[in-house]
């Protein structure tokens, strides 16, 4: 039976390395499988496997193949398209049928790849030269000293904060604004994750 676009992206929260290879395509325009294992620490092979999957969900676009002297180079891209303008309507469909298991797979699996993510741009910003540099000095002027933040709600803030990350989630989808390509310069990324303080530290 054919997957639909839900199903698919479902499964694809659920997997980490699925996940990191989503997250490091939208960092990178395109990339090969072995520049994908040096970012991902996982076995060519592996990605092989996972990546043929994605490009038959349409998750991932069929590569680009570039000759060289004695091999070729295929080149990966996101599907941008697949993940455009979701119905939140369903996610929640989707969750309120899942499992605890599942739960537990999909929010690890997220934050793996939202780790390596922020790893992946830190190494970059910390390996930049002088203009890319001059460019982090402006970035950082220009917005408000809350940019970059870390904040410890009680449930009653979290409460009244959900509805209006809705909000501007909606109004951007309205917008058009998160649907144009993800690798225009002039864009910066949002990035807001709730979680719950889990017991005690180990």
């Amino acid at each position: 039976m054919t997957q639909n676009r839900y199903e698919i992206l479902s499964d694809l929260f659920r997997n980490p390395t699925k996940f990191r290879i989503i997250m490091l395509l939208t960092e990178q325009e395109r990339m090969t499988v072995t520049q994908m294992s040096k970012v991902i620490k996982v076995s060519k092979s592996n990605l092989y496997h996972f990546i043929s999957q994605m490009v038959q969900q349409g998750l991932v676009l069929e590569p680009e193949v570039i000759p060289k002297k004695n091999y070729v180079e295929k080149f990966y891209r996101l599907n941008e398209d697949m993940f455009r303008a979701e119905d939140p309507k369903e996610w929640e469909k989707i969750l309120l049928g899942a499992t605890n298991n599942e739960i537990k797979e999909v929010v690890s699996s997220v934050l793996m790849g939202y780790s390596m993510t922020l790893s992946f741009i830190a190494d970059r910003i910390a390996n930049s030269d002088d203009s890319e540099g001059e460019n982090l000095r402006k970035w950082l002027i220009e917005q408000t000293p809350y940019t970059l933040t870390y904040s410890v709600m009680s449930k009653k803030t979290t409460t009244k904060v959900k509805p209006i990350l809705r909000q501007l989630r909606q109004a951007l989808i309205e917008s058009g604004e998160d649907g144009g390509s993800t690798f225009n310069t002039s864009v910066s990324r949002l990035l807001v994750v709730f979680l719950p303080m889990l017991g005690n530290p180990i």
